[in-house]
């Protein structure tokens, strides 16, 4: 509850190796939230066995992706370095519905010569089973669980959520994303997509390790969880990393730090979870 309202509006980061409790302390809080505001609670994970709620299949509005097409396709590939599919992006602003834009794309990839388009319509092809056309307006409410693989349609969907989060800010909803550098997203995308998140009141981010972390890139709300001897003593976190026992949690937070016992919050997500379904 403490830290629900040091958090208030603000991200959040949990930071920690597997199975350091990151998906437990996340997950308790969201259902506490959901519990205590009645914000709707979208967790976005790799493993179906984490499921809470109901499991979905995601739904974006085109209008929102073809605005910020570039960004969700440079999160796996450079694409500052084909400035031919970087133009035919730029270009799908234009089209109201997903597939003339498809339509248009398949038209220009009739040329052989045309290898721009050829790959821009493979890879917008693997966006096709999350998004809605204009008139459908299918928001998701409650506690859903969203199932992604750990490859490039993996590393589309969650840019595309987190984008789709932007689009839609003003919604009472959290959007938790768990294990987000397990998939092959680009270091310096996973960097701008962190950042990105610090102006996104509802998205919840769960990491492994900190490793590839600096400093500033700490300064929102956030949970480290339990490391190893040799973690500790290699981080260039290890004085924040030494205050944390095995089976414990620090939040550092804007207006307080807390230390936290994973196997409480084990307790109190269960009990979160069975109060839900009931």
């Amino acid at each position: 509850m403490r830290i629900l309202l040091d958090l208030g509006d603000r991200p959040l980061t949990v930071i920690g190796p597997p199975g350091s409790g990151k998906t437990t302390m996340i997950t308790a809080l969201g259902l506490m939230r959901h519990k205590l505001v009645g914000s709707a609670v979208s967790y976005v994970t790799q493993k179906s066995s984490d499921a809470v709620g109901i499991i979905i299949k995601p739904s974006i509005p085109w209008a929102c992706i073809r605005d910020n097409l570039f960004l969700i396709l440079d999160s796996y590939e450079e694409l500052s370095t084909r400035p031919g599919i970087t133009i035919l992006t730029s270009t799908a602003y234009r089209y109201k519905t997903y597939n003339s834009y498809i339509k248009y794309l398949g038209y220009l990839a009739k040329n052989p010569r045309n290898t721009h388009a050829a790959w821009l319509l493979e890879r917008i092809m693997l966006l096709r089973n999350i998004i809605i056309e204009p008139s459908n307006n299918n928001e998701n409410k409650g506690i859903t669980t969203i199932i992604q693989s750990r490859d490039i349609r993996g590393v589309y969907l969650a840019t595309a959520l987190i984008l789709n989060s932007m689009c839609h800010q003003g919604n009472n909803n959290v959007l938790i994303l768990d294990d987000v550098t397990i998939l092959p997203i680009r270091d310096d995308a996973l960097l701008r997509i962190i950042r990105m998140t610090r102006g996104l009141t509802n998205v919840w981010m769960v990491l492994h390790s900190i490793g590839k972390l600096n400093i500033e890139d700490l300064n929102t709300p956030t949970i480290i969880t339990s490391h190893s001897g040799p973690a500790k003593s290699l981080s260039r976190f290890k004085e924040i990393l030494s205050q944390i026992k095995p089976g414990e949690a620090l939040y550092m937070g804007i207006n307080e730090q807390l230390k936290i016992k994973i196997h409480e919050i084990k307790e109190l997500r269960n009990k979160l979870l069975n109060e839900i379904t009931q």
